[in-house]
C-alpha cells in the first residue's frame, strides 16, 4: 500500500516537470517572471522618484533628479527612462495646471478688488464725502491729443481715488464733440452729473467759461458734497505714500484732523514733460509720460475745499467764507499735470527738457491698479 502511494507521488511530480517542460509553458513562465521583475521596478522608481523629486523654477520649468533612473540596468533601461520621461512630463503638467489655476485665482481676485471700487453701488442720500467738477471740450485738433479715452480713463482714476461723483461741464463747440453719449453709462451708475456748457464754451474765457462752470456748480449742487476738487483731466491727484483704493478721502480725513480749520487744501503743480510714448502700445495717459519737473513748476496750484466755505469760484485759488487755506505737503499730496510736449511746441525733446525734469515711474503701479484700468473701463 505504501509503495503504491509513493508511486502515484512520483508519477504527479513526472507529471508536473513535463508540464513545465513544454515550450508553450516555459514563454508564459519567463512572461510572468518580466511582468514581476517590471512592477517590482516601477515601484522602486516611483519611490524613488517621490522621496527625491526636486522642483526648480526657471521660467516655470520643472527639473526631475537626474539619478531617478540609476537603479534600473540592463535591458530594461531604455523602458524605465522613457517611464521616468512621462512621469516627468506629467508632473511638469500638473505644475503647469497649479501654476495656470492660481493665475486664474490672481485675476478673480484682483478682479473682485477692482469691483469694490469700480462698481460702487449709486449713492442713496446722504451727502457725498468727496465730488470732482471738470470743464472739458474734446476735440480732434487738440494737440495734446485728450480725446473721450482719456476723459474715461481720468473718470475712472478719480473713482479709484476715492471721488464719489464728478460733475462734468461740456463747453463743446460743435454738436460732433459733445460728450454726453459717452459719458450716458456712467450718468445712469450716478458716478456722473453731465451738463451741457456749450452756451459758453464759445468765445472761450477764463471766468465766462471755467469759472462760471465752478461757481455754477458750487451754487447747484455744492450742498451734496463735503469736499470738492476742481482739476482738468490731465491733473491726476497723486499720494506718493498711498496709492490704495480710497487714497484721497484717507489724505483730506487725516489733513484735516490735524488742522480742523482747513477749508481749502492746495496741491502743488507737478509738471510732465517731453515727447510722449507711443499712444497704441501705452494707451494710458499717465503711463505715456514719464518725465516730470524736479520740484512745483509754478504757483498754478489746483484746490481741495470745503464746499459751504467758499464764496467764489476761481481756476487756483478760491474765496473762503471762514476757514483757512494750506498748501498740502508736496510728499503727502501732490498734482501730477500731464502737459506734455507744450514746452517744445510738440517737438522732440531738447536738452532744456531734459535738464529741468527727471525720470519718475512712481505712477506705474497706478497705470495697473484702475484696471486693472481695462477690466474696468468700457469696450468702446
Amino acid at each position: 500500500m505504501m509503495k503504491l502511494q509513493l508511486s502515484r507521488r512520483v508519477t504527479v511530480a513526472c507529471g508536473f516537470f513535463r508540464l513545465f517542460r513544454r515550450r508553450k509553458y516555459l514563454r508564459w513562465l519567463f512572461a510572468l517572471f518580466v511582468f514581476i521583475v517590471l512592477i517590482i521596478g516601477h515601484i522602486k522608481v516611483g519611490r524613488e522618484y517621490g522621496n527625491n523629486f526636486v522642483e526648480l523654477k526657471f521660467g516655470g520649468q520643472v527639473v526631475p533628479p537626474k539619478n531617478a533612473t540609476s537603479n534600473i540596468k540592463g535591458s530594461m533601461e531604455n523602458h524605465q527612462n522613457s517611464k521616468v520621461d512621462r512621469t516627468g512630463r506629467m508632473f511638469y503638467k500638473e505644475h503647469l495646471l497649479i501654476n495656470t489655476a492660481k493665475t486664474i485665482q490672481n485675476d478673480l481676485n484682483e478682479q473682485q478688488r477692482c469691483l469694490s471700487w469700480c462698481n460702487k453701488s449709486p449713492h442713496k442720500g446722504g451727502q457725498y464725502f468727496l465730488s470732482a467738477v471738470l470743464l472739458v471740450r474734446i476735440y480732434s485738433s487738440d494737440l495734446a491729443k485728450l480725446s473721450t479715452r482719456e476723459l474715461l480713463q481720468w473718470l475712472y482714476y478719480l473713482r479709484y481715488a476715492g471721488f464719489e461723483h464728478v460733475y462734468v461741464y461740456d463747453a463743446y463747440v460743435s454738436s460732433h464733440e459733445s460728450q454726453k453719449n459717452a459719458l450716458e453709462f456712467l450718468v445712469t451708475e450716478g458716478f456722473v452729473s453731465y451738463v451741457d456748457w456749450s452756451h459758453n464754451a464759445s468765445p472761450y474765457s477764463v471766468t465766462g467759461t471755467q469759472e462760471s462752470a465752478y461757481q455754477d456748480c458750487l451754487e447747484k449742487w455744492g450742498h451734496q458734497s463735503k469736499w470738492q476738487a476742481s482739476i482738468d483731466i490731465d491733473e491726476y491727484p497723486f499720494c506718493p505714500q498711498d496709492t490704495k483704493p480710497n487714497f484721497m478721502q484717507r489724505f483730506i480725513a487725516n489733513f484735516s484732523r490735524e488742522l480742523p480749520d482747513v477749508s481749502q487744501i492746495t496741491m502743488q503743480n507737478f509738471l510732465f514733460l517731453g515727447t510722449p510714448l507711443n499712444d497704441t502700445q501705452h494707451p494710458f495717459l499717465i503711463d505715456r509720460l514719464k518725465r516730470r519737473t524736479r520740484g512745483p513748476s509754478n504757483a498754478l496750484v489746483k484746490p481741495i475745499y470745503k464746499t459751504s466755505h467758499v464764496k467764489l469760484t476761481h481756476v487756483h485759488h478760491h474765496d473762503l467764507r471762514s476757514g483757512i487755506s494750506v498748501d498740502a505737503n508736496q510728499n503727502k499730496i501732490r498734482l501730477n499735470h500731464y502737459w506734455g510736449a507744450r514746452l517744445q511746441n510738440w517737438g522732440e525733446d531738447t536738452p532744456d527738457i531734459l535738464a529741468k525734469t527727471t525720470e519718475d515711474n512712481t505712477m506705474q503701479e497706478n497705470c495697473k491698479k484702475p484696471p486693472k484700468l481695462r477690466s474696468c473701463l468700457p469696450a468702446k
